[in-house]
């Protein structure tokens, strides 16, 4: 079974249209899907005021459950949610038909999206699997994102620290995923205070402009 089968049949079968979308995308809580966001939500409350409505790429969007927390916090978004999953992506229309959710993979060969096509690219999730490439995975990922991104980069990954590692699961180093940035368009910055499993990078491009865009912050 290929890399993609694998994750397509994991999350298929999770899907129940009674079924908590936490539970669906594996989630351990409601909380800690809700912490992941919130940290996106912060970062982007630094570099964008709230009548900006920044272009967002939600790769990875499961049910469309970010879009729903962002208009639930007063910080709207022209959102765009793409999955590579489709029962997961049919159950997110039925539960948010008002949603732009498409069925894409990001990561082809061929880019769906132009360069610098949002401003604001996320994933939380999709790098958890344990499918014997992450790391590698990780790198074009994130090569990828900063090629979509004309202002923020803002993936969320679990972290090596974390004292219980199943092994269906992969465990990240921040300093080795930032051999992936390119330091002559991005600064970097992480957080790892939200959650002991986890954390989030936040790469922001030089000079990246957005109507409405508050000046970042300095990488550390």
């Amino acid at each position: 079974m290929d890399k993609k089968s694998k994750i397509n049949r994991y999350y298929a079968s999770r899907v129940y249209a009674d079924r908590e979308g936490y539970e669906i995308l594996s989630w351990s809580s409601r909380e800690v899907q809700m912490l992941r966001f919130k940290v996106l939500l912060d970062i982007m409350r630094r570099h964008f005021c709230e009548t900006a409505c920044p272009r967002l790429l939600d790769v990875g969007c499961g049910l469309g459950e970010l879009a729903s927390f962002l208009e639930k916090a007063g910080f709207p978004v022209k959102y765009t949610g793409v999955d590579i999953t489709e029962e997961v992506l049919a159950e997110g229309r039925r539960r948010h038909a008002e949603l732009d959710l498409r069925l894409l993979d990001v990561f082809q060969k061929k880019c769906p999206f132009g360069e610098q096509s949002f401003d604001v690219v996320y994933a939380s999730g999709i790098f958890n699997m344990e499918l014997g490439n992450n790391e590698a995975f990780a790198h074009t990922a994130l090569r990828r994102f900063q090629y979509l991104s004309s202002k923020l980069v803002v993936p969320n990954f679990l972290h090596a620290r974390s004292s219980f590692q199943p092994r269906i699961c992969h465990y990240y180093l921040p300093e080795k995923l930032l051999e992936a940035l390119d330091e002559n368009k991005y600064v970097a910055q992480t957080h790892e205070d939200y959650l002991d499993n986890d954390f989030t990078l936040e790469l922001l491009r030089l000079g990246g402009g957005h109507e409405g865009t508050r000046r970042g912050t300095k990488a550390h």
